[in-house]
């Protein structure tokens, strides 16, 4: 015997309407095609519902133009509105030219320094001179990329800029009392050397004090005499000549220092014009 399944008829299913709740009458429902009613067939998916669907808020407008800066240049970017986001729209892109640490430094497109005599670029602290200028300049000593101390003689007969000049002016900042004297002046009918350079320097700084030098600098600062008779004994005591000779050649410009010796560089400076060039020093370290 052979059972057919359940068949509904259509003219059964309608639907009515009763204290806000769907009543399904038989006769309006299409026929399935098991011959069964879905279990909720008054629940529509969301998704398949157009009007519940929810668009989402556009996101705030953004400026019109973001800048990023980086060392090759810039980026720029100027978004415009696709569908519901902003895209990248044009990325111009602006090169800039990558600059190249100096050596030596120039300022004002005036000549370069040589390097033996220029401050250091790359580590300041650390110049190709090793020079005590209270020392005689033959006492100085190169020092390479490699740490290593050599002879400056090979380098003593260099032109000191790479534009041959026959005047430079010198000026020692760090000296307190150098507002009394002339700045020291190298000058030569040719090329200016880096010996000449050197000795010019050593020369003016020993140059001895007058009496009204000392008075001078005792009446401007009282502490000022004490400490140039102590670098004078120090430095009577570290010469290698007699030690009571040279003590009792009396003070000179070098002892106006007191511990600020060291080389550090000739660099330009700032609001001279022409060859103007500044003495930078730094205090010796005591062993």
């Amino acid at each position: 015997m052979t059972f057919a399944p359940p068949l509904v008829s259509c003219s059964l299913i309608s639907v009515h309407h009763c204290n806000g709740m769907h009543l399904y009458d038989l006769a309006s429902v299409p026929p399935w095609r098991n011959g069964c009613l879905p279990r909720y067939p008054w629940r529509v998916p969301a998704w398949a519902d157009a009007s519940r669907t929810i668009m989402p808020a556009l996101p705030a407008r953004q400026p019109d133009h973001n800048v990023w800066s980086y060392p090759a240049g810039n980026l720029t970017w100027s978004p415009h509105m696709s569908g519901l986001s902003y895209l990248p729209g044009t990325v111009p892109w602006t090169p800039a030219t990558l600059f190249a640490v100096p050596w030596p430094q120039i300022v004002d497109e005036r000549p370069e320094i040589v390097p033996c005599l220029a401050t250091n670029p790359f580590q300041p602290d650390m110049p190709l001179l090793q020079w005590d200028i209270r020392q005689n300049p033959i006492t100085a000593r190169l020092t390479t990329g490699a740490h290593i101390s050599m002879d400056l003689a090979h380098a003593l007969s260099s032109q000191v800029t790479d534009i041959p000049v026959g005047i430079i002016d010198i000026v020692i900042p760090a000296c307190p009392t150098a507002y009394m004297w002339d700045v020291i002046r190298v000058q030569r009918t040719s090329a200016i050397k880096v010996q000449d350079v050197l000795d010019a320097i050593y020369n003016w700084l020993q140059i001895p004090l007058t009496r009204a030098e000392m008075e001078h600098i005792e009446c401007v600062n009282p502490d000022g005499g004490e400490a140039i008779s102590r670098a004078l004994r120090e430095r009577a005591s570290a010469s290698p000549t007699l030690h009571g000779w040279e003590y009792r050649q009396g003070p000179r410009r070098i002892d106006c220092l007191g511990d600020v010796r060291r080389w550090m560089g000739l660099s330009y400076a700032p609001t001279g014009q022409g060859m103007q060039l500044f003495l930078n020093l730094q205090t010796v370290h005591r062993l």
